[in-house]
């Protein structure tokens, strides 16, 4: 298979799994604090800090599809990076 065929299944393949991904990972994603950060706050009176930096994609607001756009990019840009550094290094030398 050559590169123009790799990246012709690949692709489409990185963005479905994007997808999928980010529909189920949105789904376990919850407000609440998990047990670390509930006895932080409850028992040892430590407050919830203030950040500083609001995100590179705070300019969209908050919600579920702002959610799903974020995660769908991120896991695109992970997936993408994966492929170009196994391509890179899987290189045949000529």
């Amino acid at each position: 298979m050559d590169r123009n065929e790799a990246i012709k299944y690949v692709l489409p393949l990185i963005l479905v799994i994007a997808i999928i991904s980010a529909v189920i990972l949105l789904g376990l994603a919850s407000q609440n604090p998990d047990g670390f950060e509930w006895s932080l706050f409850d028992f040892a009176g430590v407050g919830e800090p203030e950040g500083g930096f609001e995100g590179i994609w705070a300019f969209l607001g908050e919600g579920v599809a702002v959610d799903l756009l974020t995660g769908i990019i991120g896991i695109v840009a992970i997936l993408i990076l994966g492929y170009a550094f196994f391509w890179m290094t899987s290189r045949k030398s000529e």
